[in-house]
């Protein structure tokens, strides 16, 4: 998945407002996944999500200190997110290539499926729940009110 680009930053600007420009577009990148990644078939938008969690994670971790009310917390969890799906995407990985092996009809390898696909669903359990616990903070709110810009891009200040 490719970066969404951080259009409007002004090199004469102070750091602190491309900060909330960078923010803020990482931020919004990892909320528009949510609805499909939330579906826990979309392995492809489950992935995607955790690299734009990884993005806005370092994002937060190079310039996060221009917000101080919201980036401790934020960076924490895209730290959350981005371990919790990428256990995830190991169990799908792990699924494959035990399909790929042509072994899944033996009771050793149905046994071990069956494991490991239980383990992968508890994991996605767990980023539900995550996601919901995130939601309910309105983190998403309070980094558009921390940053000043709306999803979109749209300054909500001067």
């Amino acid at each position: 998945m490719k970066a969404r680009a951080v259009t409007g930053l002004d090199p004469d600007a102070d750091l602190t407002q491309a900060a909330r420009r960078i923010v803020s577009v990482r931020a919004d990148e990892l909320f528009t996944f949510a609805a499909e990644a939330l579906d826990p078939l979309n392995a492809t938008a489950l992935h995607d999500m955790r690299i734009a969690a990884k993005r806005f994670r370092y994002a937060l971790e190079i310039i996060g200190f221009c917000l101080p009310t919201i980036a401790a917390e934020a960076e924490t969890r895209a730290r959350q997110i981005q371990s919790l799906i990428g256990a995830i995407h190991d169990h799908d990985v792990l699924l494959e290539r035990i399909a790929a092996s042509g072994e899944s009809d033996a009771k050793g390898t149905r046994y071990l499926i069956v494991r490991v696909q239980s383990r992968r669903d508890a994991l996605f359990g767990e980023f539900k729940a995550l996601w919901r616990t995130i939601e309910a903070s309105d983190l998403r709110g309070r980094i558009i009110a921390a940053t000043g810009y709306s999803p979109k891009g749209t300054a909500l200040r001067a």
